[in-house]
């Protein structure tokens, strides 16, 4: 593969120096060139010069110099800056990091545009994880599920609507001066959608990077009123707008056991619904009450649901002794129970079992993901 093309934009010569050390003593010796600037002048006339390929990461004076009206859409861009926070007409991310993470989120950036990328179906794939009953280890398989697709090589984002969110499992870089990006993307949406317009800025510059899956997530809301009152609108603009970015492979949403428009819209939306079982008689139950109120109330949206989903069964130990909630019910995969993880004190633990991430490489082989290899278990 060829390495990525970077042009960097940096007052700092120190801060240059140590990046350019890093990456030549690294893996990223052959897997990243970077061209770098500390003085505005010469950046500016090597941007005119046209010379230029790949991604430019600069502080704000040195975009400033040389983003126009033209080329602002034209070319690929990220503007450094201390915390991420939001100083530029476009996306941010932190320059002071750990060195690792910055190249990542760089390389990251470098994908194709959308109508670039090859895909299956020529679009986005998006997965959501449900079931009729809490407990069942939704945001435990979705979670590791992103972070197999994003060991696999692809670019990955995890939606978290659950009303109480499993986000706390993550740990990202909390400094950030801009408000929530979640709140701030909904209501930038809401903003656009009375313009008909829609959004300039890429998904990513709203979210953050959770280091334990390797892709980009949501902050949770400050305010829970702020998912509890989330319209049909918002939700489906939301879905919809993380698909048309063209930023992602896949789209993975972690739901919630209730009938809550957002979680109504979140199913329509997805192209594969996962639907977890636990080999117990009020998971089978309530998953049975669903079904028939479906297929009685929304009959159309019975049949659609049923041609996307896979029943999963989750904490499995070998055998079933309860009978599945539908006669015409097959069970198309199976996620090994995990003793350790009854009481857990280290969110850690959740991303190390080995047998555990077998079967959820092979929950992912097995949909439409298109995986080409399987070193991504990590033991």
């Amino acid at each position: 593969m060829a390495p990525v093309q970077i042009v960097l934009g940096v007052e700092d010569s120190q801060y240059i120096e140590l990046l350019l050390r890093y990456v030549r003593d690294s893996e990223y010796g052959s897997k990243v060139r970077i061209r770098a600037f500390s003085n505005i002048a010469t950046f500016r006339t090597y941007m005119n010069s046209g010379e230029h390929s790949g991604l430019v990461a600069a502080e704000d004076s040195f975009l400033k110099s040389w983003l126009d009206s033209e080329n602002i859409q034209k070319h690929r861009w990220v503007c450094l800056n201390e915390y991420g926070e939001k100083t530029f007409e476009g996306p941010s991310i932190a320059k002071y990091q750990p060195l690792q993470s910055l190249l990542e989120q760089l390389c990251a950036m470098t994908k194709p545009a959308s109508t670039d990328i090859v895909r299956r179906d020529n679009r986005t794939v998006v997965t959501m994880v449900h079931s009729a009953v809490p407990g069942s280890g939704k945001s435990i398989t979705a979670i590791n599920m992103v972070k197999q697709l994003s060991m696999s090589g692809h670019h990955v984002f995890y939606l978290n609507l659950e009303s109480a969110s499993s986000t706390w499992l993550l740990q990202w870089d909390q400094q950030r001066e801009q408000g929530n990006g979640l709140s701030r993307l909904l209501y930038d949406l809401q903003a656009f959608a009375e313009k008909k317009e829609t959004p300039t800025h890429l998904p990513s510059s709203y979210a953050v990077y959770a280091e334990e899956m390797k892709a980009d997530t949501f902050e949770p809301p400050e305010n829970l009123n702020e998912l509890l009152r989330m319209t049909e609108e918002e939700t489906q603009m939301l879905i919809r707008y993380l698909v048309n970015s063209g930023e992602y492979d896949h789209i993975v949403i972690d739901g919630e056991s209730s009938w809550h428009e957002r979680i109504q819209v979140a199913l329509r939306e997805s192209d594969r619904v996962l639907c977890l079982l636990t080999d117990d008689l009020p998971c089978m139950n309530k998953t049975a009450i669903w079904m028939s109120y479906w297929q009685n109330h929304y009959s159309d949206f019975y049949q659609e649901l049923r041609a996307k989903t896979s029943f999963i069964m989750n904490k499995f130990n070998g055998s079933i002794v309860n009978v599945l909630p539908l006669e015409d019910m097959q069970l198309e995969g199976t996620l090994a129970y995990v003793p350790s993880w009854k009481q857990v004190t280290n969110s850690e633990l959740l991303w190390c079992s080995p047998i555990f991430q077998r079967d959820i490489l092979k929950l992912c082989q097995s949909g439409t993901y298109d995986l080409r290899s399987t070193n991504g278990v990590e033991m």
